[in-house]
């Protein structure tokens, strides 16, 4: 990247982490801050605005990197790229946000705010991003995946998440809710490995190589992974007692789609094979 173009992509961050704060500052009435909270020793020191701020800016920092990684891979080019990688990562980070419903018993509207706080300015860093180191990359997807194949990469991920998590549930592995609001628990797992396969569909090309093993690791810990990452670390930054679950959640939830990644593209692999060989005899 010249040194240019980096330096507006870093103008662009800053600009988003200014809008991320005042989002947050204008909706602060929707905060689902706890009334008692026991601060980590980051925020102790640094007080909770700076430990904020510095975590926006990991986070968006990491965000654009992702971006820039695979932007010349993702279908499109220009403003669509940025539509594609945007969306999916800021609806990625609001549902996330929604868990904290079952989690801390908090209402649905303040989860759905101040998560909107946080999708809205990365949505609006992917589509600057796009516009500025993605306009004259335009990448046509040879492969493109029919309807079927679409609706059995959204199934694969959504029933490996939702297995994936439960057990981790009932185990006692990670945090939950499922005892304390057991249908908003399960709702919001099904819809998470919804959106999750339907990450795979909009970027998951972006990840692929020749290695179908690979390509798997890359999606699951290149893309989901990072995004994915930073969102979880905002715990851990700011409070006590939540490292140890966050690396559990953020390992599990990284190999989960990372099997399902490698899942979808066998067996859809494997379906156009079928289908090659149908179209053959027919002939």
């Amino acid at each position: 990247m010249r040194k240019k173009t980096f330096m507006q992509g870093v103008a662009i961050v800053v600009l988003c982490v200014l809008l991320d704060i005042v989002l947050h500052v204008v909706t602060s009435a929707y905060s689902t801050m706890p009334d008692t909270p026991s601060y980590s020793a980051v925020a102790e020191v640094l007080g909770t605005e700076i430990s904020a701020t510095l975590w926006a800016l990991l986070a968006f920092s990491s965000v654009a990197y992702v971006f820039y990684r695979f932007q010349n891979r993702i279908p499109g080019s220009g403003l669509t790229k940025g539509l594609r990688y945007g969306s999916a990562i800021a609806l990625l980070w609001l549902f996330a946000m929604l868990e904290g419903v079952a989690l801390f018993d908090n209402p649905v509207i303040n989860e759905f705010v101040v998560g909107l706080s946080d999708a809205i300015p990365v949505f609006v860093l992917c589509i600057l991003l796009s516009l500025l180191i993605g306009k004259n990359e335009a990448y046509i997807d040879s492969g493109l995946q029919t309807i079927h194949q679409k609706l059995l990469t959204v199934s694969v991920f959504s029933v490996i998440f939702l297995l994936g998590r439960y057990a981790a549930y009932f185990s006692g592995a990670i945090q939950s809710g499922y005892q304390t609001s057991p249908y908003f628990t399960f709702i919001w797992t099904l819809l998470m490995g919804i959106h999750i396969g339907i990450l795979g569909v909009v970027v998951g090309h972006a990840a692929r190589t020749s290695s179908l093993n690979r390509s798997a690791v890359r999606f699951g810990l290149g893309i989901f992974g990072i995004n994915w990452g930073v969102f979880l670390v905002f715990m851990p930054l700011m409070f006590d007692g939540y490292l140890i679950d966050v690396l559990r959640r953020f390992t599990l939830d990284v190999l989960l789609v990372t099997g399902g990644y490698y899942l979808a593209d066998r067996w859809g692999l494997r379906a156009i094979r079928k289908q090659n060989g149908r179209s053959a005899e027919n002939r």
